[in-house]
């Protein structure tokens, strides 16, 4: 019902879509979950490792539980609005079996895999991570709070290689 509506907005009176608003509208929501998921990625990181050498306290344990709780929250929703503005961006260009510079092809491949891949995996250790900050075992909620950060910082690197290579279209 949203999307009828927002699309609604962008409709002339004869019934055709304004191309360069709704291509504008689909790039901001690109750029906008992008910001959110790579500045949510970096921040956790940033706050898990400070956290990681205090974490035998409680309190620690439980402000690490809702860091993991809240970055699900706000991340996998962002990333999730990346892929499909994304593949609607593809859609309205026209790109759809057309040939296309290397660039676009690993910002629509790789870039749409990685999203995929870190949603599930970023999800499965957090998962992981809070059912171990749960228990308090020292040794297990430290090495899961590695293997966390350690795909975080590896889906930092995915994404930024995906934004290195639109930007200097390759």
């Amino acid at each position: 019902m949203t999307i009828l509506f927002v699309i609604n907005l962008f409709m002339n009176n004869d019934n055709t879509l304004e191309v360069k608003t709704m291509y504008g509208l689909l790039l901001f929501f690109h750029l906008t979950g992008l910001s959110i998921w790579l500045g949510s990625l970096v921040a956790v990181i940033v706050m898990l490792t400070m956290m990681k050498k205090h974490i035998a306290s409680p309190e620690i344990g439980q402000l690490a539980q809702k860091t993991v709780k809240i970055f699900n929250f706000l991340t996998h929703p962002s990333s999730f609005v990346v892929l499909i503005s994304g593949v609607l961006l593809i859609v309205d260009m026209g790109l759809i079996r057309s040939a296309k510079p290397f660039w676009m092809h690993y910002m629509e491949e790789v870039g749409g895999m990685f999203i995929l891949l870190f949603i599930v995996l970023l999800s499965i250790l957090g998962k992981k991570l809070v059912v171990k900050l749960t228990a308090g075992d020292q040794l297990d909620i430290r090495s899961g709070m590695a293997r966390y950060l350690s795909g975080m910082m590896v889906s930092v690197v995915c994404v930024l290689s995906v934004v290195f290579i639109v930007a200097v279209k390759l």
